[in-house]
């Protein structure tokens, strides 16, 4: 697979994801579906990272577009403009670009890169945003396994686990534990990633960033105007 369709299968599981939270929130396989996608955009954001010519536009980006996205992503998680209680997963991302970012720096002063990615995990629990610690973990496993696929992907798999050993600890209901479970479906693309970049042009690429946003948008526009046929039926 190469990155444009990985590219796209993270965007469409995306998408199924928050339908699922939007409008079919007694459906439980939309979640299911939605969990492969936050590993493959971490593992996107890794190659990403590997092969930009300009680290900080990649992260100015980013930063753009987490602060584009929170009010859409507040109004469709907690019905209002503003909260506190978590921030959307690019947020989540660029944290995980800085601790690449800070990784391979610290690596090559000499210095011990475990400790600024601890920071950054901590740094991501008390902003809370989505995902908590895992975006950290999860870009360092695909960084530092990027050159044996076998590898990385079988550090994902214990960093997925662990995070979902996590939440059960933390009382997290069981059935989202289940659900969590599913983010090993992200797993097999990686796998098949051919280290080429397939499709690619500039508007294209502004495509996959407005597409977070914009969806939302759209979702919230669905839910509104009730236009979809669970609502029909209540």
């Amino acid at each position: 697979m190469s990155s444009f369709l990985l590219r796209l299968t993270a965007l469409l599981c995306m998408i199924v994801d928050h339908a699922g939270l939007a409008l079919f929130p007694n459906v439980g396989l939309f979640r299911c579906v939605g969990r492969a996608a936050f590993p493959l955009y971490c593992f996107l954001l890794v190659q990403g990272y590997l092969h930009t010519r300009d680290l900080r536009a990649y992260m100015r980006r980013l930063l753009l577009l987490a602060i584009l996205s929170e009010i859409p992503f507040d109004l469709l998680i907690f019905g209002s403009t503003v909260s506190l209680m978590e921030q959307n997963a690019v947020f989540s991302l660029l944290l995980g670009l800085l601790a690449v970012c800070a990784a391979d720096t610290m690596k090559a002063r000499g210095a011990w890169p475990m400790a600024a990615a601890a920071l950054l995990a901590l740094s991501a629990m008390i902003m809370r945003v989505s995902y908590g610690w895992l975006p950290v973990a999860l870009c360092l496993a695909f960084y530092y396994g990027r050159d044996r696929r076998s590898a990385t992907v079988l550090a994902a798999a214990g960093t997925l686990l662990l995070y979902t050993l996590s939440l059960l600890l933390s009382g997290v209901a069981m059935s989202w534990v289940l659900v969590s479970l599913c983010a090993l479906l992200s797993l097999p693309p990686i796998l098949l990633f051919n280290g080429k970049r397939g499709l690619r042009s500039p508007a294209l690429s502004l495509l996959f960033y407005a597409a977070y946003p914009l969806h939302i948008l759209a979702l919230l526009v669905i839910r509104a105007l009730r236009i979809v046929p669970p609502y029909f039926l209540g």
